[in-house]
């Protein structure tokens, strides 16, 4: 009589430890990654009120039995996960990125170096895929575990670096701009007058003095480049003779383009002296890109300003405004991007350094591949591989004992633990863009509870009813 008690008593323990298991599965129904578990039960040990007998055939032998057991009720067998995919939910970051497949990510404090046994480095597994940058350039999670990948291969991985123009600097011409001296006629027009090229303005105050610098460069800008030739004689305007220089354009007015200045475009910054006093710092810049510079296309310009007949003081024509030339930019070719090849060996993913300037290149904009290739965008929209993610293959995940937050520890029982470049086997591949949801199948969740309720009630209804029994026996002796 006792021995139901006994058993009602093991199974309220029982099913309270599902209803447990069931608890903790609606809690984290929200919970990116979350695997459900499964309580299975098993029944209790057994005592034999009969012991099984063999039958005999001797004459006057009586056949065998079986034996006759009573249990003591129901006990936990199992608890386990159940490691399926779970939906799809879109993210607004880039960055996140969740496995469809079976395999895991790796994660966890640094490890120095290179490796490529996953079971002695000590790291954690996991299935969320919310990755950030540290302050050090490294993918890290959003509990600060370093992720783990394959880094490219050094060498490989370049983007194409694009051409750039031949520049040549003036630094620091002294500008001048002047109003008209008193008594002039109403019409007379302030001048300005930058590299002792003075040129009339539109401007009626020294407050307009950018728009004063602006109409100095229009005018530089479609002046005819013409060449005095060698029979030209100052003294006898008669004998001069024009001719067009074939590296420079013109604008003949009538929308008709030929040449002035085909190679060339004058950009002017200013720095503040005075009231009427500025300084200029002109630059020239090849029109076409690459390795081009040479001298002439900084003589073509000061040929251009000297051939527009407006310089103010004529002893300044043979001028050597080189005098004042601060930079040269050699220009470069553009250089062909080398696709990225990625190593075999495991370590953190860190943004690789830029071998033209030494320094992390500074990455604007990322993207997770498919393979698990990790793409960044820098200022120059240039695209820079940064890693491959690695995905761990673990032959038995219910082997894997779990870990605060949402890290896996490999277990004695997990069987083989791998590291491999996702390939859309059934480690899966990469969705970019996306994190998992969890598993629960709340329909299921709260079809249990309510059985798992039931279970319990009919548990303790034995202990009641035993209760009443061993009363009733207990008054038997009144």
């Amino acid at each position: 009589m006792v021995r139901s008690m006994i058993a009602g008593v093991a199974g309220l323990k029982a099913h309270q430890s599902k209803l447990d298991v069931i608890g903790n599965n609606i809690a984290n129904v929200n919970t990116w990654s979350f695997k459900s578990y499964s309580y299975n039960f098993q029944d209790a040990m057994y005592t034999n009120s009969i012991s099984s007998t063999g039958g005999s055939q001797m004459a006057g032998a009586a056949g065998g039995h079986n034996a006759s057991q009573v249990g003591y009720g129901s006990q936990l067998s199992s608890i386990s996960n159940e490691f399926h995919t779970g939906a799809l939910a879109p993210s607004s970051n880039n960055m996140d990125c969740m496995i469809d497949g079976t395999g895991f990510f790796l994660v966890g404090n640094m490890v120095n170096g290179t490796f490529d046994d996953v079971e002695s480095s000590g790291l954690s597994l996991s299935r969320v895929g919310i990755f950030r940058v540290d302050n050090n350039g490294y993918l890290v999670d959003n509990q600060g575990s370093y992720v783990y990948g394959y880094a490219p291969i050094e060498g490989t991985g370049t983007p194409e670096t694009p051409a750039t123009p031949s520049s040549s600097t003036l630094k620091d011409l002294p500008v001048e701009l002047t109003p008209p001296a008193a008594g002039a006629d109403p019409g007379t027009k302030w001048t300005i007058t930058i590299a002792g090229i003075k040129v009339e303005t539109s401007v009626t105050t020294v407050n307009d003095f950018e728009d004063a610098v602006n109409d100095w460069v229009t005018f530089v800008s479609k002046q005819k480049a013409m060449v005095k030739n060698d029979k030209y004689d100052p003294n006898d305007p008669n004998s001069e003779e024009m001719i067009q220089n074939p590296n420079l354009m013109v604008d003949d007015g009538t929308g008709n383009k030929t040449k002035f200045l085909d190679f060339t475009k004058v950009n002017i910054s200013l720095d503040r002296i005075g009231r009427y006093l500025n300084s200029a710092t002109i630059t020239i810049t090849a029109k076409e890109s690459g390795n081009t510079y040479d001298e002439p296309y900084f003589q073509d310009l000061k040929t251009a300003l000297i051939g527009s007949g407006k310089v103010s003081d004529p002893n300044k024509q043979g001028a050597d405004l080189t005098t004042t030339e601060s930079a040269k930019n050699q220009g470069n070719d553009l250089i062909p991007g080398i696709a990225a090849e990625y190593v075999d060996e495991l370590s953190a993913i860190r943004i690789p350094i830029d071998p033209q300037t030494g320094q992390r290149y500074d990455i604007q904009g990322w993207k997770m591949n498919e393979d698990g290739t990790i793409m960044g965008t820098d200022r120059s929209d240039r695209t820079i591989p940064i890693g491959q993610l690695a995905l761990v293959s673990v032959e038995n995940p219910n082997g894997l004992e779990k870990q605060n937050g949402y890290y896996y520890s490999v277990g004695p029982n997990a069987g083989a633990v791998e590291a491999i470049k996702p390939n859309g086997g059934p480690v899966g591949i990469i969705r970019g863009g996306y994190l998992e949801m969890a598993n629960v199948d709340l329909a299921n969740e709260f079809s249990n509870m309510i059985t798992t309720q039931r279970g319990f009630q009919a548990n303790s209804k034995i202990i009641t009813v035993t209760d009443e029994m061993l009363q009733e026996l207990v008054n038997m002796k009144r």
